[in-house]
């Protein structure tokens, strides 16, 4: 029963998309934004990134932000289905799966020199998407299903067994994790069109590194005969060969960027359009010699041949924001994100070209207020609703993406004119996703849970 890994392997394909990055972006690229994510129409340093026309505005000289965050997140997937029940080890219907992913260094530096009333020329690092590793210590629904299937399959193609064997109990152990990071190294030049309009030009430059490993382990099946045989069970006599994966991938995209900032005294007004980020990534891999042997039959396990070039997009984007001072004191916010998802092109397993083929684009509404306390104090919160609409064909136990609220809380501290200290925090409030697969009749509930925190510190020379 040699050729059941083949059936088997597809349960190691984890999509591109499936830890921050591409269809992800990583909006909070300095640590004001967790105390306040409005940041789209913001006159600060960290506006390099969120409003880089409305540096103009500054004063002038050099203006540097250090920011540090760390993130936690979890992926959970609650699962029902029967054919679990056949599990030797757990042979429940119900299971819960967790993802367990950490970034405890997220790391950005905004710098920007107003070199008089009409130029201001800026740059910046950060990591644009990923930043962490994630880790299914209990493998995925997925891996459970297709070692089912491929074992079926196999008792069922097999002339030695009698016809109507069937599969008594499989036992299978698996383990997935990765990395995903995508750095950002930006710079550009802001103009002062006139006293209240400006505009900006950019460039970033992505750089990609990404690695996965796993592995599918154990995979056994007891047979069962016919009961006219006496329905006797035969122990361990379906099997197949164990697969490894282990691939490295890296690939550089360039994003064109441009802004424009209409400052109109208490009112602030900008808008950002960034374009798509195209990118090949390219393999490094040492995985087993059977799972690299496969790319013929199995055409998702090609995605990580060695040397082989893989598509990873990151979408188009549009911000839209305003600011407004409605006292000395108090200052509201509003935002709109806009990502073009179904442009981007993705070499993933569950599809061919596009990294979402059933759903629509994403978007996000920001909302925002800050308040001086005094001369040193400032507080600040705020909200965001994240609107995935990503059909359930766009979903797997590896990359589901599902709307969410969050809230943000923090302040500044200034310890002088030309110092200021930010920290925020983050929380998300994921929706559930139910989808049935249509096959094994396994029923997934999909959510996740997140929490950001950060601190950055604002210095002007």
């Amino acid at each position: 029963m040699k050729k059941l890994f083949l059936i088997g392997a597809t349960a190691l394909m984890v999509s591109n998309s499936t830890f921050a990055g591409g269809i992800l972006t990583n909006t909070n690229q300095n640590a004001a934004y967790l105390r306040n994510p409005a940041r789209d129409a913001v006159i600060a340093i960290d506006g390099v990134y969120s409003n880089p026309a409305g540096i103009a505005f500054l004063p002038k000289g050099f203006h540097l932000s250090v920011s540090w965050q760390a993130a936690l997140q979890k992926r959970q997937i609650d699962a029902t289905g029967n054919l679990f029940m056949l599990n030797a080890n757990n042979p429940s219907n119900k299971r819960y799966f967790e993802g367990k992913s950490t970034a405890p260094v997220i790391p950005s530096i905004q710098a920007a020199y107003v070199i008089n009333d009409k130029w201001s020329v800026s740059a910046q690092f950060a990591v644009g998407g990923g930043g962490g590793k994630c880790e299914f210590e209990n493998g995925l629904p997925m891996f459970e299903e297709l070692v089912y299937s491929a074992l079926s399959q196999g008792i069922a193609a097999n002339p030695q067994l009698p016809s109507g064997s069937s599969l008594a109990k499989y036992a299978l152990n698996q383990n997935l994790t990765g990395e995903q990071y995508f750095y950002g190294f930006q710079v550009g030049g802001t103009y002062r069109i006139a006293e209240n309009f400006s505009v900006f030009g950019g460039l970033r430059g992505v750089l990609a590194n990404c690695s996965y490993k796993g592995a599918i382990t154990g995979i056994s099946g007891d047979v069962k005969l016919p009961d006219a045989m006496g329905g006797t069970v035969m122990p361990g006599v379906a099997k197949s060969e164990d697969l490894t994966l282990d691939c490295s991938q890296s690939g550089f995209g360039i994003t064109p960027i441009i802004g424009l900032d209409w400052n109109l005294g208490k009112l602030n007004l900008a808008a950002k359009y960034e374009f798509r980020t195209k990118i090949n990534l390219e393999n490094e891999s040492n995985n087993s010699a059977n799972l690299a042997a496969m790319a013929a039959t199995v055409p998702a396990v090609a995605v990580y041949a060695d040397g082989m070039k893989v598509r990873s997009d990151i979408p188009s984007i549009l911000t839209l924001g305003a600011q407004y001072q409605i006292t000395d004191a108090v200052r509201a916010m509003a935002g709109f994100h806009y990502y073009w998802d179904k442009d981007a092109k993705a070499s993933l397993p569950e599809h061919n070209k596009f990294a979402i083929t059933e759903g629509d684009n994403t978007w996000e509404a920001l909302l925002g207020i800050e308040w001086d306390v005094n001369d040193k104090i400032m507080l600040s919160c705020g909200g965001q609703r994240t609107s995935y609409n990503f059909g359930d064909s766009d979903m797997s136990d590896t990359s589901f993406n599902v709307p969410n609220y969050a809230l943000n809380i923090g302040g500044a501290y200034k310890f002088s004119e030309k110092m200021k200290l930010n920290v925020g925090y983050m929380h998300s409030f994921y929706e559930d996703h139910e989808v049935v697969n249509p096959t094994s009749k396994v029923t997934r509930n999909y959510t996740r849970k997140n929490d950001v925190f950060g601190v950055s510190l604002d210095i002007r020379f």
